[in-house]
């Protein structure tokens, strides 16, 4: 086998690939059988070749057969730089303009790095290898979760799980019990846990919350224990995803552990912190900014803000939304409030609407949707009936009552007031309010869509 370089117009998709349920029999048959599974992952897949070109990691496999040079490894990769090439191939028009929006404002690569096999037989191996798990240690053995986590970082609810435990097995070293049934959910249901913590509501009942790699702790450590001790014991033990894996079914586990949860008059004016990188850390920062340490100089000690405030909506991530939504929330994302106030304070307005309006259109809402403060209402009114989810206070306020200083007209200002100049520290206080709405919002179309 050797490493060669080839146009992609030459490479010829593998006409009985595997991942075909049968043989095609052109170019087209090959495109519509892969678009067909899942094409909303080979979207994301051209759109990350575009935009970082092609993995040098895993070059496709290529074996020479009559005047035609096949692909018998690497066919979705090589479907994708034909389709960014031609979108005129795709089977949809909808698909079609999906590839050509892509392609627009990228240099796709023409040509590809490959390797060249003698036969199929000689590529087998390594195809095998590729695809059929790590054979005891000689294919790609796969990261776990927790292996995953430390290198992708702790944002994720499964990242938020592994930190907890981290902490959790940290304060109660001592509890043999509960440090070994921390030890089996983080082998083997970190993402049950990491589905609870995701939960805004069972967040605020525990007292929980996280910033970057801090976990605060809204209630001692003697207080927090039993509840503590009973949560690992049964996501260990009896606890299945299938019982917490909707709101009202973690609502109903909540109200099943009530007398191991903490009392609310017990909690803390000031949470406890802990860090990963520095062990116990000290009183955390606050939304509207922390107090760095005095120099030995006597100089006054400088303020500076966390790091969940500097972009917008960080640590929100949607997963039932549309592709076009969550990638206009990544978008934003990467804005940094201080360097683009105006920008950022745009992207607020426009990520909550296009949330709320895909929820109502995809939930086949027809009252109150004429408005901006209609459509959040209605999701307001969806996901906190009763009003008393304290992380939705803001949002109820900031888009339901007439004055303030961050109303709905705020928001709109923003957009269509030319002498509004947004202040960012009202652009995070916005951006701190809809972050729990969006997530509830996206937590609302997985409930019904089932």
């Amino acid at each position: 086998m050797k490493q060669t370089s080839m146009h992609v117009t030459s490479l010829v998709l593998d006409e009985t690939n595997p991942r075909y349920e049968k043989k095609t029999s052109s170019l087209e048959e090959s495109l519509a059988a892969l678009l067909g599974q899942n094409p909303e992952k080979l979207l994301r897949l051209a759109k990350d070749i575009a935009q970082h070109g092609i993995n040098p990691t895993e070059l496709p496999i290529v074996v020479v057969e009559g005047d035609r040079n096949v692909v018998v490894e690497g066919n979705r990769r090589v479907a994708a730089l034909k389709l960014l090439g031609n979108p005129g191939l795709a089977p949809t028009e909808k698909l079609k303009k999906q590839f050509a929006a892509i392609s627009k404002d990228n240099v796709i690569p023409r040509r590809v790095a490959c390797v060249l096999a003698e036969s199929r037989l000689q590529a087998e191996h390594w195809i095998m290898l590729r695809h059929d798990g790590d054979n005891k240690g000689v294919g790609i053995v796969p990261w776990s979760a927790a292996e995953k986590i430390r290198f992708s970082g702790r944002s994720t609810p499964t990242g938020k799980a592994l930190l907890f435990i981290d902490a959790a097995s940290e304060w109660f070293a001592d509890d043999v019990h509960l440090v070994k049934d921390a030890h089996a959910v983080r082998n083997g249901r970190i993402t049950n846990l990491g589905r609870m913590l995701a939960d805004p509501y069972v967040r605020n009942r525990l007292g929980l919350s996280f910033e970057g790699d801090v976990v605060l702790s809204g209630y001692s450590r003697e207080k927090m224990k039993p509840l503590i001790r009973r949560l690992f014991s049964d996501l260990a033990g009896s606890v299945t995803v299938d019982q917490i894996k909707s709101k009202e079914q973690r609502k109903d586990y909540l109200q099943q552990v009530e007398d191991d949860l903490p009392r609310l008059a017990d909690r803390l004016e000031i949470p406890q912190a802990y860090s990963k990188s520095g062990a116990e850390a000290g009183p955390p920062a606050s939304s509207e900014g922390a107090v760095e340490n005095g120099g030995s100089d006597g100089k006054p000690a400088k303020r500076r803000r966390a790091d969940f405030e500097k972009r917008l909506f960080q640590g929100v991530v949607l997963r039932h939304v549309s592709l076009r939504t969550s990638e206009v929330l990544d978008e934003a994302k990467r804005l940094r409030i201080d360097e683009m106030p105006n920008v950022a304070a745009i992207m607020v307005r426009a990520v909550v609407d296009i949330v709320v309006t895909e929820v109502a259109q995809k939930l086949s809402w027809r009252r109150n949707q004429d408005t901006l403060k209609g459509r959040i209402g209605a999701v307001l009114s969806q996901v906190d009936p009763s009003k008393d989810n304290p992380e939705l206070a803001n949002a109820w306020r900031f888009s339901q009552q007439e004055d303030g200083a961050l109303v709905l007209r705020t928001l709109h200002s923003f957009v269509h007031t030319w002498a509004s100049t947004p202040l960012t520290s009202d652009v995070r206080k916005l951006s701190m309010a809809y972050g729990p709405l969006l997530l509830l919002a996206d937590e609302l179309l997985e409930k019904k869509g089932r």
